[in-house]
């Protein structure tokens, strides 16, 4: 079944490419040699599509500490890229495995299983500048030009290919390939050598002007190395980026050019790598024993520690023992009780132990230093439509969708607090917007007349005209695909 969906993909992603080929007169010209096969604007809008195609078939997260997290890991590195457009967007996949990806567009997305194999918050930023340098450099643009010289393959067909790879199904992507064809795809995939040292120069000089550990590049190579050493089948990574001795080598002797830098691992980095060890290599019985492990190594004031007794913390909370959370949070000593994170779980917490007022206060005394802050401020919403507070709940989660509104995920949230406040027009609207952005474009049109009708119902000329607008994209993006 998943196959046949993917087969399917690739189809409606080649379809795509044929009209948005057909339409290249009207795209600006950008003056190199690239942009005349692929222009921004194809890469943009194939890349978004390709990210709707990559939601409805992989599972992705939306925690919010991990979204900012990979927010804030990229944009300490975009303003060195070299990126002269990074209107950006984010996806982490619920894999294990290590990966990583840049797609033409703008779009960066990991595993959520790549920390588990990072060492520190530099070697997450070394891939990911890898990445970055990828597309300053649109090497999947200068690879279909490449191509398109000896033997044609759309760059819609690259990116559906590396969509099979981003949800873990390379042999199946491969053998649903003509034989011929899925040789020469392969090769495209794997990035020519010189290209690969490219982005590995260009991604250490950004590590290098963001401040971070030009050495981290060559440890996490090590890193991958190790990961392929011990395992049947490289991972997701390897497949598209080969490492070899040699390039790691190399790494290493150009980082020896730098001073070394203190490495970065924030509170936010170890409760995130706990979590993913927790997700992906232990059965739940052997989640407590590991995180009091790590307790018992580690001094009261380290990060780790902080760390462990935060996981503790949320799952006593999910185990719905708010007074045994409120004992391990107490055991968070400063500076790591004045993170973000650890007001919003507090809050949480007191919010469990019956006192929502309390709750929301220490939310909002949070909120005043860190005013946007999405882990605060998605708690402050979830604790208000958890207590009969939905209207409110709906406030914070639009001004949320405003300022992001291409997030999914926030736009689901918004649709089921507004239905705690039987908000149908909103509930409908913000629910359209999440199918629509989660892949799923003829159910996101369902949706949309239905908030359409609720908007003319209410003589609400203001929603109207903007559903109707949102219908029409909507619309043509679907029929892009058929």
């Amino acid at each position: 079944m998943l196959l046949a969906r993917l087969s399917i993909a690739l189809g409606l992603t080649a379809c795509l490419a044929t009209q948005v080929n057909a339409n290249s007169g009207d795209l600006p010209s950008l003056g190199d040699s690239t942009s005349g096969y692929v222009s921004l604007q194809q890469e943009y809008t194939l890349g978004r599509i390709w990210l709707r195609q990559l939601r409805a078939q992989a599972p992705t997260l939306s925690d919010p500490m991990l979204t900012t997290f990979l927010e804030n890991q990229i944009y300490r590195l975009v303003p060195y890229s070299g990126l002269n457009h990074p209107d950006l967007e984010f996806v982490v996949v619920d894999q294990p495995n290590l990966n990583a990806f840049a797609v033409p567009g703008g779009i960066i997305g990991i595993n959520y299983g790549l920390l588990l194999y990072a060492q520190d918050e530099d070697e997450v930023s070394s891939v990911l500048a890898h990445e970055l340098a990828h597309l300053s450099q649109r090497h999947y643009a200068r690879r279909v030009e490449q191509a398109q010289r000896q033997e044609p393959v759309a760059i819609a067909t690259l990116l559906a290919s590396i969509l099979l790879i981003a949800t873990n199904n390379t042999n199946a992507g491969f053998a649903g390939l003509m034989a011929g064809q899925a040789a020469t795809i392969q090769n495209q995939l794997a990035f020519s050598r010189e290209w690969e040292q490219e982005a590995d120069r260009l991604g250490m000089r950004t590590l290098v002007a963001a401040g971070l550990d030009p050495h981290a590049m060559s440890s996490m190579f090590e890193q991958m190395l190790y990961a392929n050493r011990f395992s049947s089948r490289p991972p997701e990574f390897l497949l598209t980026h080969p490492v070899t001795e040699s390039r790691v080598a190399d790494a290493a002797g150009r980082a020896e050019q730098y001073p070394r830098k203190p490495r970065l691992t924030s509170l936010e980095f170890l409760i995130l790598k706990q979590g993913a060890m927790r997700r992906y290599q232990l059965d739940e019985s052997e989640v407590g024993q590991y995180l009091q492990e790590i307790r018992s190594r580690n001094p009261r004031g380290s990060g780790d520690f902080a760390a462990a007794s935060y996981n503790l913390a949320s799952l006593a909370l999910e185990q719905k023992k708010p007074d045994e959370a409120r004992k391990y949070l107490d055991d968070i000593i400063s500076p790591w009780n004045q993170h973000a994170a650890v007001s919003a779980l507090d809050a949480r917490v007191t919010a469990a132990q019956g006192d929502t007022e309390k709750a929301i206060i220490t939310l909002d005394k949070a909120l005043t230093y860190a005013p946007q802050n999405l882990v605060l401020l998605t708690t402050k919403a979830s604790i208000l439509d958890d207590h009969d507070e939905s209207a409110r709940a709906v406030r914070v989660l639009q001004n949320l969708c405003d300022k992001r509104p291409t997030t999914p995920w926030l736009w689901q949230r918004l649709a089921e607090a507004a239905e705690h406040a039987q908000m149908k027009l909103t509930s409908f609207r913000a629910n359209g917007e999440y199918l629509f952005f989660s892949g799923q474009q003829a159910r996101a049109l369902r949706q949309m007349e239905l908030a359409l009708q609720e908007a003319k119902k209410a003589g609400d000329f203001q929603q109207e005209s903007i559903i109707s607008q949102r219908l029409r994209i909507m619309a043509a993006s679907l029929s892009q695909l058929q």
